[in-house]
């Protein structure tokens, strides 16, 4: 097996899954991270089969962990052009699973922490076939190039104190998604750092469960 394929995974409490989930962890972490999220909203979610895959590349600023893409220079511009180098590796991912279990991007959620969600954020707009829907947690939307796909409803929920992606970022996302007409939210979470609490799982999993994309 491919190592990029080699990533934690969760069956669906009911088989066959109807839907895929696929989480994507921040810079520095790996896909077992985001995985242990599954417990927590799995049985709110019994359709769904859950995988985590790993970053694309190893983490270049410490000796472990993983990365979607190199975060050295943060210019919009460098990092635009990293994604869409290493998008097509997290494509692949998702395809494979999607063909195992029978499913396609409209069965496709991608809920994404951090630089989860900027790459997150980045795979969902240049899509041909719309995903179900997209949630990013603590992140920021960097534009691509060419927008293929407006119609994947979109929840962003963001920590009102979050230091590391200030919340500012989620209102750039918004302004830049109202401007395109995308469907989306935004949730600004009272005392919440640069995390994921129960709150933000029960956003998504509502979000999830009543969102109805167009395909």
């Amino acid at each position: 097996m491919n190592k990029y394929l080699e990533y934690p995974e969760v069956e669906s409490n009911r088989q066959p899954a109807k839907k895929l989930v696929v989480l994507l962890h921040g810079v520095g972490s790996d896909g077992h991270d985001l995985i242990g999220l599954v417990p927590y909203i799995k049985n709110d979610l019994p359709d769904c089969h859950f995988i985590s895959p790993h970053g694309i590349e190893a983490y270049d600023m410490m000796p472990y962990g993983r990365q979607w893409f190199s975060l050295q220079d943060r210019s919009p511009h460098i990092i635009a052009k990293l994604i869409a180098n290493n998008i097509s590796k997290l494509e692949d991912i998702i395809k494979q699973k999607q063909e195992e279990l029978n499913l396609t991007n409209k069965d496709t959620i991608i809920i994404g922490f951090s630089q989860g969600t900027m790459i997150g954020l980045y795979l969902t707009l240049i899509q041909r076939e719309p995903f179900f829907c997209t949630i990013g947690f603590s992140g920021a939307l960097i534009p691509p190039m060419e927008v293929n796909n407006k119609l994947t409803p979109i929840c962003l929920i963001h920590g009102e104190l979050d230091e590391v992606v200030g919340v500012s970022e989620m209102y750039n996302a918004s302004n830049y998604l109202s401007k395109l007409h995308i469907e989306h939210s935004g949730h600004k979470l009272t005392s919440l750092a640069h995390s994921i609490d129960g709150r933000g799982l029960e956003i998504a999993i509502n979000f999830i469960n009543t969102c109805h994309t167009v395909v």
